[in-house]
């Protein structure tokens, strides 16, 4: 019979990131103690809102157009989407709600996650009226927000809770207030320390002579190298004469054709929990197991089975004398050889996380008492002396085997004790610190 070999497809980057944010949450749940507070919450959010947009699917880009007062957010949004849908008021701000257009499939379950509101969503369907490349942006859920600069704490709220959540965030500035330091220090600034796959728009265009416009565009680059935006394009545009909005479309439009960008979404906000994790934990750290024979050995032995076992061998020589049945771990000595394992468990790691594999692994008092029963429900071998002839040529080998097959039965019973209650939570911490800086290195597999 010919062996028959099943062609696997390598794991999908969706899949990798699935697989990261499930290993960070079970991390999160045994370390959390080690983590100080601040970045604790921080993280927790990261991983709810990646599991909840993986959860999602890729196959739609969230794109969310941010932007100040004046700046024409729901003028381009109209603008890009062909419709008037989200009209532009006279009054300020000019949006409360945001507004959203789907190009494709109904995306109800992700407009939902992002609550927008049923009579906010626009279904974009491709018609006769279109021209040929609307199908491009199939897959893209566009999002108009309400003013960052809203006087309206509420809109504001709306602002701080989408932009963490879009795949893609279109920030859209005019030629007035371009250089506005809320902007640049509380989100452009922020998104740039995050990775925030980001474009950047300079509207209303149309008001300034060429000259002027490209005056502008060159300094807002400098603005946002400032910001650590150095790959982050101005794109020129005027939202009333159509002017660079079929290169801003067919930038849009190679996002999603990609349908990488959500995964890239998801990349930069782990890299910016990792970078929050960092100082949680130390540099080249490797966390290694003690040997736990060497535990196992020395507990077997405070609890008295070595002395069993010399007791054995001497009865397989033929001496007199009960075999102890009475066994006692003293509390001391188990917490020394404990914390003996908990300092070798986590050296080179910070202070905290020793803290942690302490509290996981059980107390010496009910270590104790464990190991104790353990040796009460042991089935221990019957020794007998040897007699006739074989007592002249096989005492020593008696008694060898019998010392030998005590201390087995004896450390196996304490083994069965100290592998859940000191090896397993200790390894699981090690696996937690592994998971948590490996996120810490994804930024630079991301420079390589």
């Amino acid at each position: 019979m010919s062996i028959q070999f099943e062609h696997v497809e390598p794991p999908s980057e969706t899949t990798v990131l699935v697989e990261r944010v499930a290993r960070l949450r079970s991390s999160m749940e045994w370390a959390s103690e080690a983590i100080p507070s601040g970045v604790r919450e921080e993280v927790r959010a990261t991983i709810e809102r990646c599991d909840q947009r993986l959860a999602m699917g890729v196959d739609f880009t969230v794109v969310a157009l941010a932007g100040g007062t004046g700046s024409g957010k729901s003028s381009l949004f109209n603008a890009i989407v062909g419709r008037e849908f989200a009209v532009p008021g006279v009054a300020r701000p000019t949006t409360s709600h945001v507004s959203a257009a789907v190009w494709g499939d109904r995306a109800d379950a992700l407009l939902d996650w992002l609550e927008v509101s049923p009579d906010r969503r626009l279904g974009r369907e491709i018609d006769q009226l279109d021209s040929d490349d609307e199908a491009t942006l199939s897959g893209m859920v566009l999002l108009d927000l309400p003013d960052h600069d809203s006087i309206n704490a509420a809109n504001r709220e709306i602002v701080d809770r989408i932009v963490p959540m879009a795949d893609l965030l279109l920030w859209v500035v005019d030629p007035q207030k371009y250089a506005d330091h809320a902007l640049h220090q509380f989100y452009l600034k922020a998104a740039s320390e995050r990775d925030r796959p980001s474009l950047v728009v300079l509207n209303h265009v149309d008001r300034l002579s060429t000259e002027d416009a490209w005056a502008v565009a060159r300094d807002l680059q400098r603005l946002l190298a400032v910001d650590g935006m150095t790959q982050v394009p101005v794109m020129p545009v005027s939202a009333r004469t159509g002017h660079g909005l079929d290169i801003l479309r067919a930038e849009l439009a190679g996002a999603v054709s990609a349908r990488t960008v959500a995964a890239e979404a998801v990349r930069s906000d782990l890299v910016s929990a990792g970078r929050s994790l960092a100082g949680a934990l130390a540099k080249d750290a490797d966390p290694q197991l003690p040997d736990v024979d060497e535990l196992v050995a020395a507990l077997a032995r405070a609890a008295g089975v070595d002395a069993r076992a010399d007791a054995a061998a001497a009865r397989a020589r033929g001496a007199h004398g009960e075999l102890s049945t009475t066994w006692r771990a003293p509390v001391h000595t188990v917490e020394r050889e404990r914390l003996d394992w908990i300092d070798a468990a986590t050296e080179g790691l910070p202070v905290a996380w020793r803290r942690v594999v302490s509290e996981a692994v059980e107390g010496a008092s009910d270590l104790a008492r464990r190991i104790e029963e353990s040796l009460e429900d042991a089935h221990w071998p019957t020794i007998e002396p040897v007699h006739g002839w074989r007592a002249l040529f096989g005492k020593a080998a008696a008694a060898s085997s019998a010392r030998r097959r005590t201390l087995e039965v004896g450390r196996a019973a304490v083994r069965r004790e100290v592998l859940p209650a000191v090896l397993e939570p200790t390894e699981t911490i090690h696996q937690a610190y592994r998971a948590l800086d490996e996120l810490t290195e994804l930024d630079q597999e991301g420079a390589a």
